[in-house]
């Protein structure tokens, strides 16, 4: 199984070039689960899942979005309307054949610095309003995850796991580090390289340790077009060991966060 992260920069219109050629690209990546940060709400609405609606910008504007082909399941819990972390968490249950039902999976944008103004409901401060939400994601997948679940993370973190830190913290990457720990997981983009190539990852795959194959270092992608970045993030993928997906069609609705 193909897991990957992209942020593909405030969710473009159907309309948009740009959009068309991000979509190119992720269609020739054969990736079977794709959590996009930054995403229009229609992307793909027949199999994607995305986070509620944003409480600054336009409607179709969402934070995080699960997309796959792949059968979904019912989740258990239903998020917190009124706490500003919930914009930026996206949930959904992928159903497998074999003796693991399912893996639960989560796609998350965290605060960077100044994030306020456009994220109400925050407190002040960088690593203030980054744990607010942080936090707030580790609770809500501890809630939903089933006993011995495995579980795939990903998203814009805006946070390095390893320095040197630009524009993020070494308190946020300690908070960061011991979230993945608690909930078992091994970050496979805590030494990829950032889109500048100079400094470390800020968007984040992490998936249980059962899950993990072979090397555990994500692949960077840097999609161009007309010789210029097609976002301003860099995109990554990892292959983790194979699952199963169950004959079906995914539930209509199912998953939604």
């Amino acid at each position: 199984m193909r897991i990957g992260t992209y942020n593909v920069n405030r969710g473009l219109a159907p309309s948009s070039g740009r959009r068309k050629a991000i979509v190119s690209w992720i269609d020739g990546e054969a990736v079977d689960i794709w959590l996009l940060t930054e995403v229009h709400s229609n992307w793909a609405p027949d199999r994607m899942v995305v986070s509620p609606r944003r409480a600054v910008g336009p409607e179709h504007q969402r934070w995080a979005g699960i997309v796959t082909a792949l059968p979904l399941g019912e989740l258990r819990t239903s998020g917190d309307p009124d706490h500003g972390g919930e914009e930026g968490l996206s949930l959904a249950r992928v159903r497998l054949d074999g003796p693991t039902p399912s893996v639960l999976v989560a796609c998350s944008v965290l605060p960077w610095k100044g994030a306020g103004r456009y994220w109400p409901g925050l407190p002040a401060g960088h690593v203030a309003e980054f744990r607010h939400v942080l936090d707030h994601h580790v609770s809500r997948i501890t809630a939903e995850r089933l006993p011995d679940e495995p579980l795939i993370w990903g998203g814009d973190f805006n946070q390095q796991l390893t320095g040197p830190f630009w524009f993020t913290t070494d308190a946020g990457a300690g908070a960061l580090g011991e979230a993945f720990a608690a909930l078992g997981l091994v970050a496979l983009t805590e030494r990829a390289e950032h889109l500048n190539g100079t400094s470390h990852a800020i968007d984040h795959l992490a998936v249980s340790a059962e899950l993990v194959a072979g090397d555990d270092v994500a692949e960077v992608h840097r999609p161009e077009r007309s010789g210029g970045q097609l976002s301003d993030h860099a995109a990554y993928t990892a292959h983790i060991r194979p699952a199963v997906p169950a004959v079906g069609t995914p539930l209509a609705g199912a998953g939604m966060a």
